[in-house]
């Protein structure tokens, strides 16, 4: 006869913390609407599922990016910048070589 399997207490209790973790998450991410689902997930993990120090820290992290976007500028004043940039044209003078100018020349020693 085929007996139905009976869950283990610590079965159950793996299910009550997933299910514990799972209903954070959900309250997480709809209070912190901006943030993804991994970010959230992340930082419940790193507070080792505890609920409060996980909205601490989103709170923190919250107030941190909005006071970090009041002193970014509304645009990047970069100066003008061509779209193309063209070959450089330069005079530079050309190096030549040490041992061909010296073999060009003619020695003056006396050959025997």
């Amino acid at each position: 006869m085929y007996m139905p399997k009976t869950a283990t207490s610590s079965e159950k209790k793996m299910s009550e913390e997933d299910l514990e973790m799972d209903v954070d998450i959900e309250f997480l991410l709809a209070t912190f609407s901006d943030l993804s689902y991994e970010s959230i997930s992340d930082v419940y993990l790193a507070n080792n599922g505890d609920l409060d120090a996980t909205i601490e820290m989103l709170t923190q992290l919250e107030i941190f990016s909005n006071e970090a976007e009041e002193y970014l500028p509304d645009t990047l004043d970069i100066g003008d910048v061509p779209e193309t940039i063209e070959p450089s044209t330069s005079s530079a003078p050309k190096q030549t070589n040490a041992s061909t100018s010296t073999s060009s020349r003619t020695s003056n020693a006396p050959s025997s």
